[in-house]
């Protein structure tokens, strides 16, 4: 295992499945990729608060010394983007949190990590 790619949104969940990344990611001596896919808006602050999620985890990764690679993407669906980055950067495993910050607007437009775990190419673990 040389690749994981981890979506954060700032939940529990995602700081969990962030963790759960880095604890393979030592084991593997693999790179950890972190994604936050955040909605567009008119104002910068939705810019403002990827950039705040992804500094957090850039802290925790830098911590534990973990390879890493930070991405922020503009985007309306965060499991689409997930599933091309696994596929297109041929990752081996796609690590993401059971439930996110958007986890009552998922109940009208189904689980995130429920297409993620249908449709990625990769290896999925979805951390409580």
């Amino acid at each position: 295992m040389e690749k994981i790619l981890v979506g954060i949104d700032g939940s529990e969940h995602s700081r969990r499945a962030l963790a759960e990344a880095i604890k393979i990611a030592k084991k593997f001596e693999a790179e950890i990729t972190v994604v936050n896919v955040f909605y567009p808006a008119p104002t910068p602050s939705a810019h403002e608060f990827s950039h705040k999620i992804l500094e957090d985890a850039k802290v925790v990764l830098e911590h534990e010394k973990v390879k890493y690679k930070l991405i922020s993407v503009t985007d309306t669906n965060p499991s689409k983007v997930i599933i091309s980055m696994a596929r297109e950067g041929k990752f081996d495993l796609v690590v993401v949190g059971s439930k996110g910050v958007g986890a009552a607007h998922s109940l009208f437009l189904g689980s995130h990590c429920n297409r993620i775990s249908c449709e990625s190419p990769a290896n999925v673990l979805i951390v409580r």
